[in-house]
């Protein structure tokens, strides 16, 4: 069998100790596009290629080899989905190899909105190994999702993708790579070919962090800040010189880690009286299908599906409240309405970021029967996280102001670790494996369970962590 990929031809292209480090027993690409995502967009790419037929990926690869040659000799067949060749031991797999005068297009479809060079080196590569094995190609092509599409009742296949042609590309020398692939890893320093085309996931192997007490990458935004500072030898804060312009939350930061205690500043007070009783702490969840699901809905729209709301009275009394759809229909309408409902007329909202904000105005159009009562509510919007930037920072954010972060920072008692899902991507997710039609209702209830707890812990943790910071502060 083969032993390379097109990922590992793409990996000796980038850099020759990145294919090293991917060759190596259980390494290999990270984690891309969700599974259900590309599934979505496989099967829209190949509608648009009627007759098309696929080879078995469940055999191996000789026999897929053979089953793809078979199909090239047969001029009745128009495409040939998941095509395999191979050439000087790389295996690659053409995602629809179309049949047109004179030869094949290889055609790739991307599960993106818009394409850049590490896209078009996969199509070419797979081209290029297709063509050294004797197909004839006479074009590569690029299919990503267009943004600006619409979807009526029906999803319109041709309409959903952009057509990108692709040209050709020579491999020879990152082929000449694999074939020599030493034992030993080879000593390349980082540097721009470490992010281009693609982001190497080994680039902390390369270049370490040193992730001391008093590191700059534990800084807000550091990224940037410690690469420049890098270039001056420096990588702790106690060594920055003062010419080094900071911003103030890494300002405020330095002085965190340097006293190895939390910074409160004196606007943090005055900033988390800005509120309106009773404080509703409201966050949402979303859906952003590749593929648009429903009417009027674009690719990777977002689509809200859940919300959340603790309300806190003045008097100190909190409650509760929640919204989930559980169907597989267009959710926006009904969660509009239970949220309108929920939110009544009085009291800040208080969020975390601007996404709830932004949520809402991208409804307008969807419901404009219901934009009043909307903007009403993006009115009464009050945001916690410049409060926490701004006036705020503990050594154990280690660089984030994420609501995840500053929760067990401010408030060790409580943290996410308990929930099975604990983040919005595996959070949208799961819900589109919830109202999937071959769901068992077990499992269902299961994920219905376990979104609606993960949403109230967003709401939770905003409602603790102003108490725990209205205490510190003497507000």
């Amino acid at each position: 069998m083969a032993r390379f990929r097109r990922v590992d031809l793409l990996a000796a292209h980038q850099c020759a100790r990145r294919l090293w480090l991917q060759s190596r027993p259980g390494e290999g690409e990270r984690a891309g596009p969700r599974a259900d995502d590309r599934d979505m967009v496989r099967v829209a790419a190949r509608r648009r290629f009627p007759g098309g037929v696929a080879v078995d990926q469940r055999a191996a690869v000789a026999e897929r080899v053979a089953q793809t040659w078979a199909l090239l000799e047969r001029p009745e067949v128009p495409a040939i989905f998941d095509a395999t060749m191979v050439y000087a031991d790389v295996v690659v797999r053409c995602a629809i190899l179309a049949r047109v005068a004179g030869g094949f297009v290889v055609v790739e479809a991307k599960s993106a909105n818009s394409v850049g060079e590490a896209h078009e080196l996969d199509v070419a590569a797979s081209a290029w190994v297709a063509e050294r094995a004797g197909v004839p190609i006479v074009g590569r092509q690029l299919l990503h999702l267009d943004g600006n599409y619409v979807r009526g009742a029906e999803l319109d296949e041709q309409a959903l993708f952009s057509v990108v042609n692709v040209p050709a590309h020579d491999f020879a020398a990152a082929a000449a790579k694999l074939a020599a692939l030493d034992v030993c890893e080879p000593e390349i320093a980082v540097g721009l070919h470490c992010t281009r085309p693609r982001e190497c996931p080994w680039r902390d192997h390369c270049a370490p962090r040193k992730d001391t007490p008093t590191s700059v990458h534990r800084l807000p935004r550091g990224g940037k800040l410690a690469q420049d500072l890098a270039g001056l030898g420096i990588d702790d804060v106690r060594d920055i010189p003062r010419d080094v312009r900071l911003n103030p939350s890494q300002q405020h930061a330095v002085w965190a880690l340097l006293h190895d205690r939390e910074y409160i500043g004196q606007g943090l007070a005055p900033a988390l009286r800005n509120v309106r009783w009773p404080l509703r702490f409201l966050d949402f969840e979303a859906c952003q299908p590749a593929v648009p699901r429903w009417p009027e809905t674009s690719p990777f729209q977002q689509v809200p599906t859940q919300w959340s709301m603790h309300v806190e009275h003045a008097d100190g009394r909190v409650e509760h409240l929640e919204f989930l759809h559980d169907t597989d229909s267009d959710p926006r309408e009904p969660f509009v309405r239970s949220l309108v409902e929920a939110c009544g007329s009085e009291g800040s909202i208080v969020v975390y970021s601007g996404y709830e904000a932004n949520t809402l105005r991208g409804l307008r159009d969807r419901i404009p029967e219901a934009w009043a009562d909307l903007e009403g509510l993006v009115g009464r919007i009050w945001d916690l996280l410049p409060a926490v930037r701004d006036h705020y920072y503990h050594p154990a954010l280690d660089g984030s102001f994420s609501i995840k972060a500053v929760l067990p920072a401010v408030c060790p008692h409580l943290d996410y670790r308990d929930l099975r899902i604990a983040d919005g991507m595996t959070a949208a997710a799961a819900w589109l494996r919830m109202i999937g039609p071959r769901t068992p209702p077990e499992e269902r209830a299961v994920t219905r369970a376990d979104l609606l707890a993960y949403c109230a812990r967003d709401t939770l943790a905003m409602l603790e962590v102003r108490k725990a910071l209205v205490a510190r502060s003497g507000g």
